[in-house]
């Protein structure tokens, strides 16, 4: 009798195949949401903000650097800067064109930084990848690795606007800024957390475009087969002159330690 337990699995080539395919993908998304959103422009802003009111700006350590443009930005108000990229095709551009960064291509949870110490450690737009229910652990490790009188700087999602009620139509997924901010002021002090408001706007001169970003925004690959209910909801919601334009209202929570 032949085994057909396997008959339905993808082989090794075929998977990896997918699996390139969708990490391209990933990558025209990204590339596109930062060619059409204003988000790093006004986050360097604040971020600027920030480490103004550091009292020493030696070592810098972005957790998720995404394109990069970030990262290089502030990268240059410090003497040295460690990046966490679990993706191996950006942390291998950073090593070729950044050579002078130090960068360390796994996942937040697996690297292992010693006992290295950070003035400001950068997180943006990452703890949607990994379990609310981690949230704390995953941020007392980098607390483990600030210096004295450093600062972390966590951007997420605001859970109120229009890219929220986005999210609530397709995914039903809440980003529960409250009360991670609730959580984080018990574990740190009142004083230690602060939050920022920002909204950047994103806009996309095609429909094709507009899906695609709101396909990026969704994160999960389920949604490519509801591109036609996308764009519907863009086009009855978020039709201007010239293209599509939706606002992300967006907060920019801060861990200060103090001495």
């Amino acid at each position: 009798m032949v085994s057909t337990s396997g008959k339905d699995q993808p082989s090794d080539n075929e998977s990896c195949y997918v699996e390139m395919e969708e990490e391209a993908e990933y990558q025209r998304q990204l590339k596109l949401f930062s060619e059409c959103s204003q988000e790093k422009s006004i986050e360097l802003v604040l971020i600027g903000e920030v480490i103004s009111g550091l009292r020493s700006s030696e070592r810098f350590l972005d957790i998720g650097a995404g394109t990069g443009n970030l990262t290089v930005s502030v990268s240059q108000f410090f003497a040295e800067t460690t990046i966490v990229e679990p993706n191996e095709r950006q942390a291998g551009f950073f090593r070729r064109r950044y050579p002078q960064f130090r960068v360390d291509d796994c996942r937040w949870e697996e690297v292992d930084l010693g006992s290295d110490q950070f003035d400001f450690i950068l997180c943006s737009h990452v703890l949607y990848y990994i379990p609310t229910h981690d949230w704390l652990k995953t941020i007392d490790k980098m607390y483990s690795h600030l210096a004295a009188d450093g600062t972390i700087a966590i951007v997420l999602q605001s859970p109120v606007g229009e890219v929220a009620e986005f999210f609530r139509k397709f995914s039903k997924y809440d980003v529960p800024v409250i009360e991670l901010w609730r959580n984080l002021t018990m574990t740190y002090g009142y004083q230690s957390v602060q939050v920022r408001y920002f909204v950047n706007e994103i806009f996309a001169e095609t429909m094709e475009d507009m899906v695609d970003l709101g396909q990026f925004l969704l994160l999960d690959r389920k949604y490519r087969g509801r591109k036609d209910e996308i764009g519907k909801y863009f086009e009855e919601r978020h039709k201007v002159d010239g293209g599509y334009r939706i606002t992300q209202d967006e907060i920019l929570l801060t861990i200060k330690r103090e001495r």
